[in-house]
């Protein structure tokens, strides 16, 4: 019996970490995502178009990457000469018939000084 319990909590360990290792990763691709999308997209497009831009291409690369957010948990406020992005998500522990029972909220949110269009 003794050994029973100690396999489920080796299990249960291996799981722990696996599940932050794994939580670790979104944050790391989610923030990479929004470094890379904001680069890329903010100093092309015209003012009046930049938030909306800088929204699509990070929930469709966040998506591409398996990472889950529901498109009104990504913010993207055009202040003039900066842009305040904000990504919340959860990220999946325990999951039971495709629903999450228990997550790991997340939050990514920066300030970025974008310099005027050329």
């Amino acid at each position: 019996m003794k050994i029973i319990f100690w396999l489920l909590v080796a299990v249960g360990c291996v799981y722990l970490f696996y599940s932050g290792a794994m939580t670790v990763w979104s944050y790391l691709e989610v923030k990479g995502v929004v470094e890379d999308v904001v680069a890329e997209r903010s100093p092309k497009s015209e003012r009046m178009y930049r938030a909306t831009q800088v929204k699509e291409d990070i929930a469709k690369r966040v998506a591409a990457s398996g990472i889950k957010v529901a498109d009104r948990e990504i913010s993207v406020e055009d202040e003039g000469k900066t842009l305040d992005v904000r990504v919340r998500w959860n990220w999946p522990v325990i999951v039971y018939k495709g629903d999450e029972i228990w997550g790991i909220p997340m939050t990514h949110e920066r300030t970025f000084s974008v310099p005027e269009k050329r």
